[in-house]
């Protein structure tokens, strides 16, 4: 019975602590979320299982997230397509934290980014999305593997190509 008692408490605190964990960490598993992407149509992160994701946390008035975000077209350009070893495709999915559809828009606009996977809620901060990923400064950045599990996290463009390459 003690020993019963001891695996319960112990469970119930791994669970306690792994759900108040502050960020999520390499060789953990991203939680799906859902999305609205172009065309006004539903997404699923699961939707990309099987394919290497960068999801990109960025805002139009922090040029520093713009610039990195602008950074990895040419990564997207040359990797979307490739046939990995352990996974089909790459894809970027930007989360953008900013409040006024009509600054955010003009920024998608003027950054002319090629993938197709675009969110924003215009709730900033406070968005499920930004909670989700234990998000507290941006830029922020997590790479998936075809399992959706991080394997980088707040890489540069240099970074992401050269685990792109080796994969």
């Amino acid at each position: 019975m003690r020993v019963v008692c001891l695996l319960i408490v112990f469970g119930l605190s791994q669970l306690f602590c792994s759900a108040q964990k502050k960020s999520w960490e390499m060789g953990d598993t991203f939680p799906n979320f859902s999305y609205d992407g172009q065309f006004a149509r539903d997404y699923q992160l699961k939707d990309l299982k099987g394919s290497y994701v960068l999801i990109h946390y960025w805002a139009s008035w922090n040029e520093e997230s713009r610039k990195m975000q602008l950074s990895f077209i040419d990564s997207y350009a040359r990797f979307k397509d490739r046939k990995f070893k352990q996974g089909r495709k790459f894809y970027v999915v930007s989360i953008a934290l900013d409040n006024n559809p009509d600054i955010y828009l003009l920024a998608l606009k003027k950054d002319n980014l090629p993938w197709k996977n675009h969110y924003c809620d215009y709730q900033s901060w406070k968005s499920p999305l930004v909670q989700l990923g234990k998000i507290e400064h941006i830029p922020s950045n997590f790479l998936l593997d075809p399992r959706g599990v991080i394997i980088g996290k707040n890489l540069k463009k240099e970074q992401l190509d050269e685990i792109l390459r080796g994969l």
